[in-house]
């Protein structure tokens, strides 16, 4: 999106395999848009016939809202089958401040204030949908930023980006011969949401999705198991993190394993920018 420098849009593939993703990305990558704009780094396709060791961390949460037992028996399994596969190694990621950094994009996703957005709906004659409503009008970060606020978001943007960039780097076990590092996290696994599909105007938690494009890095979901009643029982008692998580836990109740069996349970994968490669594990 043009103009839209704070957060910027990037286009979203959808394929119903890896291997469809592979070949959108090396399409892309094999026609230089480089070339054409001036803003990309130049990084040719590369493809990675093997590696000594896939070191993934998991975030199991990011003590902010809980995820639902879908989500987290999912985690689970992709780990347990991860963990039978040579070479990989499996550790847990310990998330940095995501509260600060909901602060920090939701004050720059619109630095207008909306104006243009709500311009646009007003033009088109349509009333504003619950989540429009709630993501720009009830949402106290969102302001008409003057320049000077403007610029102070955009440092908290770049300070936060180097300080999960040392979380990443502080993952390393030791450097080589060279100085490099060595033994880093390659890819962060994690909840792409709380839960499964949400009901209707209730996704109001987007904070294991937006802390990557806050950050910049790439990342892809995949489907992973379905909603079981048996397994996905909700347990006796809960004690919420903070009091986004006990609002977003009681969508339990509404989206439970009785009420929405079979639904997709997603998952999602991620590298810094510095690390990026598609590789297929037979999981």
């Amino acid at each position: 999106m043009a103009g839209a420098d704070p957060i910027p849009g990037v286009i979203g593939p959808m394929s119903t395999s890896l291997e469809g993703i592979k070949i959108f990305m090396q399409t892309v990558l094999e026609s230089k848009p480089w070339l054409r704009e001036p803003a990309l780094i130049p990084l040719p396709w590369n493809t990675i016939s093997s590696l000594n060791t896939l070191k993934i961390g998991v975030l199991w949460h990011d003590t902010v809202v809980t995820p639902h037992p879908p989500i987290t028996r999912a985690l689970n399994e992709v780990v347990s089958r991860l963990n039978s596969i040579p070479n990989i190694e499996i550790v847990d990621w310990k998330p940095y401040l995501h509260d600060e950094a909901w602060a920090i994009i939701s004050s720059l996703y619109f630095t207008d204030g909306g104006a243009e957005d709500a311009a646009t709906i007003g033009q088109s004659g349509e009333p504003w949908r619950p989540l429009t409503k709630w993501i720009i009008k009830e949402n106290p970060c969102v302001k008409k930023l003057t320049p000077q606020k403007l610029y102070y978001w955009q440092e908290e943007r770049e300070a936060y980006r180097k300080e999960y960039a040392k979380v990443w780097n502080d993952t390393a076990t030791g450097q080589n011969e060279t100085g490099d590092l060595e033994g880093m996290v390659d890819v962060i696994l994690c909840p792409v949401g709380p839960g499964v599909a949400p009901a209707h105007n209730t996704s109001k938690y987007w904070g294991y999705t937006s802390q990557w494009n806050l950050l910049d890095y790439p990342a892809v979901v995949f489907p992973v198991s379905k909603v079981d009643k048996e397994k996905d029982a909700l347990p006796g008692t809960f004690t919420p993190m903070t009091d986004v998580d006990e609002e977003h836990w009681n969508l339990c109740e509404t989206i439970s394993p009785n009420t929405s069996p079979n639904i997709l349970i997603p998952s999602q994968m991620m590298p810094m920018p510095s690390m990026v490669f598609l590789s297929h594990f037979n999981l």
